[in-house]
């Protein structure tokens, strides 16, 4: 029977969990990587276990889904561990002289004592981390992750998504102050976390081509549009400005007639 490492085990069980955590939120791939910092390919190594994510895009992911953040990241760290399964090889290039290895090299002596502890280490982490994943949410409760603290304040967050920057989870005393929900047509909102000092338009109910756009006194005017059926199935948001709630200004565009509603706060 092969009996896989730790460090490889425990990338095979982050990619499982992060799948999950990707079914949750209901994107596609496609519209993970546009609500993310990864492409689509990186997410379909991510997601299959055979590349392990940077850390801080197991975050974002977290934040789409909102899920605490900490079991996902002990996670990481054991399947990042020394040890663990090597990076992908560089794409090929022509072949050249392989370059020779000093003999002395090849007959190094392995030290028998740390390679045991390691990989006993690395077994008790691993148990450790499963038996945390497989308790029960009221369970594991007892344990909880230290607070989120916002990705960004004030300006600087300005151009960047909410979501990814934490301004958005809940607790955060994020709230609405403008919106325009017709009977018929997209709804749109502004929205402003005081958690991140920040706010952004949000737009639902729309179709392919219809455009939000938030602008505020020196930040500028961020927009996005829906671009596919994904993007019109739930809110679609723009990137931040940095302020508010007061002064700003958010507008929806119609696709097909160009028609503007706008809103103030």
């Amino acid at each position: 029977m092969t009996h896989r490492s730790g460090p490889e085990h425990g990338l095979l069980v982050l990619a499982r969990e992060l799948a999950a955590l990707r079914a949750r939120t209901g994107l596609s791939l496609d519209a993970l990587a546009r609500r993310t910092t990864a492409s689509r390919s990186s997410w379909h190594r991510y997601l299959n276990g055979t590349l392990l994510p940077p850390r801080a895009l197991v975050q974002e992911l977290c934040a789409l889904a909102d899920e605490p953040p900490g079991r996902l990241l002990a996670l990481w760290d054991l399947a990042a561990e020394p040890g663990g399964p090597p990076p992908p090889p560089p794409p090929p290039s022509e072949p050249g002289p392989r370059p020779s290895r000093p003999v002395r090299d090849r007959a190094r002596p392995r030290l028998r004592r740390p390679v045991l502890t390691t990989v006993l280490a690395g077994g008790l982490a691993l148990a450790a981390v499963l038996a945390a994943v497989s308790l029960p949410r009221d369970s594991a409760s007892d344990s909880r992750p230290e607070p989120l603290r916002p990705g960004c304040t004030g300006a600087e967050c300005t151009g960047r998504s909410s979501q990814p920057q934490a301004c958005a989870i809940a607790g955060s005393g994020t709230r609405t102050v403008a919106e325009r929900r017709p009977e018929r047509g997209p709804s749109m909102d502004i929205r402003y976390s005081p958690f991140c000092e920040a706010s952004w338009a949000r737009i639902w109910f729309g179709r392919v081509g219809d455009r939000v756009e938030i602008s505020a006194p020196g930040q500028g005017t961020r927009w996005t549009e829906i671009k596919d059926r994904f993007d019109a199935e739930g809110y679609l948001s723009t990137p931040m400005v940095g302020g508010g709630p007061g002064g700003l200004k958010a507008c929806l565009i119609l696709g097909d007639t160009a028609e503007r509603h706008c809103l103030t706060s």
